[in-house]
């Protein structure tokens, strides 16, 4: 994904939840925001990331733009962990929905009659096999920290 376009995306995901919060006000019950954040934004943040190369400074640029859309929902201090709060909504963090739309994206190919996906997969099943294990380890350390 390019910068220009990362910007643009940002900026979109940043107006969609902004008409919702002003839709909703600020007496609403913060799950309808979170459904409305997960059902209208997140497609927007996430669009085209399961076969985009992303740096690190481009993952947690991502990532800081989804938390404080949840610190902002629930009206909490930016410094502060929006961990629990994501667990409690049934919500994972975005780079873990990255990591899954891309592991949901090599399954459509490898299932795909095409001959050329079929091995654009198995040249992409390399990335993941890495992939998996960061997210393995991951998971594990969150769970027991």
């Amino acid at each position: 994904m390019v910068m220009t376009e990362l910007g643009v995306t940002m900026r979109r995901f940043c107006g969609q939840f902004n008409n919702i919060m002003s839709v909703l006000g600020k007496s609403s019950h913060e799950m309808n925001a979170v459904y409305l954040l997960k059902t209208y934004c997140l497609p927007t943040l996430t669009y085209g990331l399961e076969n985009a190369v992303l740096t690190e400074n481009t993952k947690h640029k991502i990532n800081v733009i989804w938390n404080n859309s949840f610190c902002h929902t629930f009206r909490c201090c930016c410094r502060e962990s929006v961990r629990p709060l994501q667990y409690f909504c049934k919500s994972l963090p975005l780079s873990h929905l990255i990591d899954q739309s891309k592991l949901l994206f090599s399954k459509k190919m490898y299932t795909s009659n095409n001959v050329i996906l079929y091995s654009y997969h198995v040249m992409f099943v390399i990335g993941l096999w890495r992939l998996l294990v960061v997210m393995a380890y991951s998971v594990h350390c969150s769970l027991y920290a």
